[in-house]
């Protein structure tokens, strides 16, 4: 029995040896062909028989590629959406913001000023000493994407001889401005009266200090008819379809008084090699940006065109007669690369109507500005003429010829101009004194800065 047993534990033992055996048998081999498989095929030597060639195992099947993910969504154009839906209340009051928020206000602000050398005796001299200051409050937001506004604010000082350093404070534009498309807009209130390419410029939109057509010692300036600096109540429908390379104002004017007739005006302007769409541009834009542009515009008012009467006892009511003027313009201005920027500006104005102050208007200029800055600006010459012929019978026609140098900072938003300018105005013959020319010369030094 005892024998027996001990043979059965023998079988057992031999068995467990074997299947452990076996168990590191299988491991050394898979190690072994792991081995050969990472290492690299030793070429056989010459002679040597070639190992014949393994079969092939073969190919995985393809596994499929994951589908790739669709691409992001490209950024929402336009304004940001509103914090009002469109169609319904606001749910509580809606907080100031800044743009592009809406409903956003904004804040604008723009200076002017000159120390100028006349004499006011002898204008002629440049023996006296005055200053002249301008500035203007901006400030314009939207409550829709549709829907807009815009108030702003004029200073002035016009340093005039003899009277107190009083300020002169008006409103400039108050108006509504409706803006569906960029191919029509209407705006309601007070605001430009555009006919030509000078009005939606400005003094800031140019690079000379002095506004055009206003010659010294009268007070008319040879200009398309317009309230004071510019402006007048009415409205106007505008657009700048092809990304601004066609834009065009049409608009009714004089509507503060029912009694007046409208004064009616009207522009077409075509910017080549670079659009222009917004309702404002600039006579220059400093090197930034070449253009083209041929403009062509009019106004027309029955009875617009009054007859000035002194001061009698008693009164005499004035004679009118119909007023109209027509006006073309071309600018031109490229950039050359190392040569600098060529500009060219010209304009001319024909005024209708028997008692007008000026019959027409001649306006050219010719700019030039360095390549590269100097310091933290840009040098910049020009040189401008202008030439208008009184209405009067007889009258000869009054010049100026203004030559200056700017130096200009971050563009067009800050400037510093000296300049000199020269005329000849043709005085109208009064009670006391017979027609004549009188010569002015001025020497100045301006500052200009505006908001961004």
């Amino acid at each position: 029995m005892s024998q027996r047993s001990r043979s059965v534990s023998q079988r057992r033992l031999l068995g467990a040896w074997l299947i452990l055996a076996s168990c590191a048998w299988v491991g050394l081999a898979n190690a072994q062909a792991t081995t050969a498989a990472q290492e690299p095929a030793v070429a056989p030597e010459p002679g040597a028989d070639a190992p014949p060639p393994a079969a092939e195992a073969p190919a995985p099947p393809p596994v499929a590629e994951a589908p790739a993910p669709p691409p992001a969504p490209p950024p929402p154009e336009g304004p940001p959406p509103s914090a009002i839906p469109d169609g319904e209340a606001p749910s509580k009051p809606i907080p100031p913001a800044f743009a592009p928020a809406i409903p956003n206000i904004d804040f604008g602000g723009r200076l002017q000023t000159a120390i100028r050398l006349q004499n006011p005796n002898d204008p002629a001299k440049l023996n006296d000493i005055s200053e002249v200051l301008s500035a203007d409050l901006l400030a314009s937001g939207q409550i829709h994407r549709y829907l807009k506004w815009q108030v702003s604010l004029t200073f002035s000082y016009a340093g005039t001889p003899g009277q107190a350093s009083s300020v002169n404070v008006q409103p400039l534009d108050v108006l509504a401005r409706i803006e569906p498309l960029p191919e029509f807009n209407v705006y309601i209130g007070r605001m430009l009266v555009v006919a030509d390419r000078f009005a939606p410029s400005g003094p800031w939109g140019m690079d000379e200090f002095f506004f055009p057509g206003f010659f010294p010692l009268v007070a008319a300036p040879a200009l398309p008819k317009a309230g004071a600096v510019g402006r007048d109540v009415g409205a106007t429908i505008w657009g700048a379809p092809l990304k601004g390379h066609i834009k065009y104002y049409v608009g009714a004017f004089n509507l503060y008084d029912p009694l007046l007739n409208p004064l009616l005006t009207g522009r077409l302007q075509v910017s080549l090699l670079n659009g222009e769409p917004a309702f404002y541009h600039r006579t220059t834009y400093f090197g930034t940006k070449d253009l083209i542009s041929v403009g062509i515009g009019g106004q027309y008012q029955k009875d617009g065109s009054v007859q000035v009467v002194p001061a009698t006892t008693p009164p005499t009511v004035p004679l009118t007669d119909d007023y109209s003027n027509v006006t073309a313009d071309l600018t031109f201005e490229k950039n050359i690369g190392d040569a600098g920027t060529v500009s060219v500006v010209g304009a001319y104005y024909k005024y209708n109507g028997d008692y007008q102050r000026w019959k027409n208007l001649g306006v050219a200029s010719v700019g030039y500005m360095l390549p590269k800055p100097i310091g933290i600006g840009k040098v910049r010459a020009t040189v401008r003429y202008q030439r208008a012929l009184d209405g009067a019978p007889g009258a000869d026609a009054s010049s100026l010829l203004d030559a200056q140098v700017s130096y200009n900072i971050a563009a067009w938003y800050a400037r510093f101009q000296v300049g000199y300018r020269h005329g000849d105005t043709y005085l109208a013959p009064t009670a006391m004194t017979a027609a004549r020319m009188q010569p002015n010369n001025m020497a100045y030094f301006g500052v200009t800065l505006a908001d961004p």
